[in-house]
């Protein structure tokens, strides 16, 4: 059996296993769901690189259980195992209730999410974009705070909104490009297809609703600050890459022509995303809306890397989905943890915080600092080659973008100021610094953080190999 078919199988077993437990307490269910997380982390090292699965579905209409592990599946696989763990151990184990369905949804949204980096059969790609909704709908509405069924429901209808007519937009490439859903095959006719170019903008819309590019992404606000802290992580660090997947992977080798004539009105639209997100999470009084906005502001950041059509920004962007994806974990992660000690997420009734829990301050200094992309974090790397190719196309769309640097500055070391380094509140007893376990969480994601920006080469070699797969050329 191929390792890669064994690799896209493992979550789903885990979540049959989670589901075929005995019951038991909540925090001894979150030690055994986090172990087993490990496992499809630690299989990923074992799948070759460039390994297939091809196995006939219904043959008769051209479908194919077809899945493909090439440089970008590699990232964006590799993104999606490291952070399912995280978002299991940001779990308030002692307050969550139904653990067994939560951790069976995490584990069945993990399996989903590698079924989408790895299709290169567009019936099964359209599945599994689609089906990755379903788990993060109930973990809203199940787990979420303030509305939480309202939050999932609005989260549904602008998701469902924005792919409704990628279905039809897949079958008029189906029955234009030979009846095939072979991803490969229909690379090479998509562009030359009738009303190809009402096809390239359904999927360019149901991408840009899912990542999200400005400007839709109202969804994103509340679900990201209403959602329980591990949805959170799910949803900023592995949904939005589906989006921006879907760019790499669809719309730009399949219409690159189209991807180019649109770029003059993309790109704007993703540094004017980038601008707004930064003076959003400024204004923000809320330090998990302010995150959430930053969140939203950097993958606008590297939606513009896209839209630029330069093999170094593309290369950038690539780089810089996984960094992002780290990061924005890490940084919800952290106020998670900061909200269970504090009780809220609003700037004003504490402050001063590094007195009384000086770890937690600066485990949370260094994700805010690779955030604003401090040189020797992982974020510099990506952001440079993004200014750099962008640069290279319009000079003065890389000079507006480079502001955004700025920016996150302000509004990143506001939170650290208001929070943890004011006057401080009177000391409560509830105020515990962070601990052995947690820190064996935050300790490998700092390690990550720098180990990517220090020696970024191995990644950008994938990023760079993706870049060639794309055919993207400066």
């Amino acid at each position: 059996m191929s390792p890669l078919f064994i690799l896209f199988a493992i979550p789903f077993l885990l979540a049959l296993l989670i589901a075929l437990t005995p019951q038991t307490t909540a925090r001894r269910l979150k030690i055994y769901a986090f172990i087993l997380s490990l496992i499809p982390l630690i299989y990923f090292f074992v799948v070759e690189p460039n390994s297939e699965v091809k196995i006939p579905w219904f043959p008769n209409l051209g479908v194919n259980f077809h899945l493909s592990f090439d440089s970008l599946s590699q990232i964006f696989v590799g993104l999606v195992l490291l952070i399912v763990p995280v978002a299991i151990a940001s779990v308030a184990s002692d307050k969550m209730e139904h653990s067994h369905t939560f951790y069976f949804l995490v584990f069945l949204l993990e399996g989903l999410l590698i079924g989408l980096f790895t299709s290169r059969d567009l019936a099964f790609f359209t599945l599994f974009w689609e089906a990755t909704l379903i788990p993060l709908y109930f973990i809203i509405a199940q787990w979420g705070k303030h509305h939480p069924q309202r939050t999932a429901l609005k989260f549904l209808i602008y998701m469902i909104a924005g792919s409704a007519l990628m279905i039809a937009a897949v079958l008029a490439l189906y029955f234009a490009g030979g009846q095939t859903f072979d991803m490969d095959r229909l690379r090479q006719v998509a562009e030359n297809v009738p009303q190809a170019k009402w096809i390239f903008a359904i999927f360019l819309l149901a991408f840009a609703v899912k990542t999200p590019l400005f400007p839709f992404h109202a969804w994103l606000p509340d679900t990201y600050c209403n959602a329980p802290t591990p949805g959170t992580i799910l949803l900023s660090a592995l949904l939005s890459k589906a989006g921006i997947y879907g760019l790499l992977r669809i719309a730009m080798p399949f219409f690159p022509n189209m991807m180019q004539a649109a770029a003059p009105y993309l790109v704007p639209l993703a540094i004017f995303g980038v601008l707004y997100g930064s003076f959003a999470a400024w204004m923000q009084k809320d330090y998990k809306r302010l995150i959430a906005y930053s969140s939203f502001a950097h993958v606008n950041f590297i939606l513009a890397a896209l839209f630029a059509w330069s093999a170094m920004a593309t290369t950038g962007g690539i780089y810089q989905a996984l960094n992002h994806g780290i990061t924005i974990a890490s940084l919800f992660l952290v106020a998670g943890w900061l909200e269970q000690r504090i009780g809220t997420t609003a700037f004003g009734p504490v402050h001063g915080l590094a007195q009384f829990m000086p770890y937690l301050a600066w485990v949370a200094l260094v994700f805010v600092l690779s955030s604003v992309a401090l040189p020797s974090t992982n974020s510099f790397v990506g952001e440079l080659l993004i200014l750099l190719g962008l640069f290279k196309q319009n000079p003065w769309a890389a000079a507006v973008l480079a502001t955004a640097v700025i920016w996150a500055v302000v509004y990143m070391l506001r939170w650290m100021q208001k929070i943890f380094f004011e006057k401080p509140s009177f000391y409560q007893e509830k105020w515990r610094d962070l601990g052995l376990k947690e820190f064996s969480i935050a300790l490998p994601l700092i390690a990550i953080i720098f180990w990517l920006g220090i020696y970024p080469a191995p990644v950008l070699k994938q990023a760079e190999a993706a870049t060639a797969e794309i055919e993207v050329k400066s």
